[in-house]
């Protein structure tokens, strides 16, 4: 099942999508929040790829939007930093940032 919601930062809403347990009962959520100049993923998805295609995306863990949102960053694309992402941030100050 796809949830699809609106989620604030402090530069406007950008858009979650969430596939619920794609690989069956007891898997992970998939998790993508797009935003204006970029995105947020999950585990599921794949940072050396985004590099790959030049995207700015920044890889968050996190069950839901509201986990993804609350944790700290686990890593992110060259792109991704050059717009100001850094080390230590949350999914939150990422999404703003990529949605400025």
């Amino acid at each position: 099942m796809l949830v699809v919601e609106q989620l604030e930062t402090a530069n406007g809403s950008v858009q979650g999508v969430m596939a619920k347990a794609p690989g069956g009962e007891g898997h992970p959520n998939m998790i993508l929040i797009t935003c204006k100049r970029g995105y947020l993923m999950c585990g599921y998805l794949n940072l050396p790829a985004a590099e790959k295609f030049g995207d700015a995306a920044v890889l968050v863990g996190g069950a839901d939007f509201d986990a993804v949102l609350a944790n700290e960053i686990k890593g992110a694309t060259s792109a991704a930093k050059a717009l100001g992402v850094k080390e230590g941030m949350t999914g939150r100050e990422a999404a703003a940032i990529l949605n400025a």
